[in-house]
């Protein structure tokens, strides 16, 4: 491949990241950098423990709703909410307000 396919490449795919973040911003969602900063390192920036029970949903306006595969896990995300915001906000550059919780539905009665 030269040099100029390379460029070529390369403008194509700046070209479709800007698209996409226009696309976002239209949507009212935060860019890509940030999205896939919350949603790809999720489990490096929660820990393990925290992400076989906790998985994020949908980050809106600054407040990121997530989901918890058993009650008990909300209890303990409030505690953790101020903790996780700061290390979210920290990594993507953009300012995590808040979580909002919701207990995964369909979970079997034992």
């Amino acid at each position: 491949m030269s040099n100029e396919d390379d460029n070529q490449n390369e403008n194509r795919s700046t070209s479709l990241g800007d698209e996409v973040n226009r696309i976002l911003q239209r949507l009212g969602s935060p860019n890509i950098d940030t999205v896939s900063g919350v949603f790809g390192l999720w489990k490096e920036l929660v820990g393990e423990q925290v992400a076989q029970h906790v998985s994020p949903i949908k980050l809106d306006r600054g407040r990121l709703l997530i989901e918890v595969d058993d009650p008990a896990w909300s209890t303990h995300m409030k505690f953790l909410e101020r903790d996780i915001c700061t290390t979210l906000s920290h990594h993507t550059g953009t300012t995590i307000s808040g979580i909002d919780i919701r207990v995964k539905s369909g979970r079997a009665n034992t």
